[in-house]
């Protein structure tokens, strides 16, 4: 979703004058007719005038900052998810590789042709792999 404010250059709580003055200015700037065969202008004249009839009528402007604040915050949900995914993914790569040393450890201990004194310096409590 286009940010009208961005575009227009004026803060969210701008009022329909600072709103006004933005939009000629940047109208001005970017008119076809004074950048004649320039299509970045064009569609940015486009784009203005666009954020200009959103932002110029109260009903259309309450419904679009409606539409703003539930995009972000599904965008933060989305992130959330994303962190939460990675956090388990992590969780479980760690406690995996836990497990697998001490099961090697747990190995060790129990083979029969390791001398005593080897099975007593690898403890089962100290957790450790080669």
């Amino acid at each position: 979703m286009a940010d009208f404010y961005r575009t227009l250059g004026v803060g969210s709580q701008a009022d329909e004058g600072e709103i006004k003055v933005a939009f000629r200015q940047l109208a001005k700037s970017f008119h076809p007719d004074l950048n004649p065969g320039d299509r970045r202008a064009e569609q940015r004249f486009r784009d203005i005038n666009r954020a200009y009839e959103t932002l110029r009528d109260p009903g259309a402007r309450a419904l679009y900052d409606r539409q703003c604040v539930h995009e972000r915050a599904r965008a933060r949900r989305a992130w959330r998810g994303a962190a939460l995914t990675m956090s388990a993914c992590f969780a479980i790569t760690v406690i995996s590789g836990l497990v697998v040393a001490w099961v090697q450890v747990e190995a060790r201990n129990r083979t029969t042709d390791a001398p005593p004194h080897l099975a007593q310096a690898l403890p089962l409590s100290l957790g450790v792999s080669d």
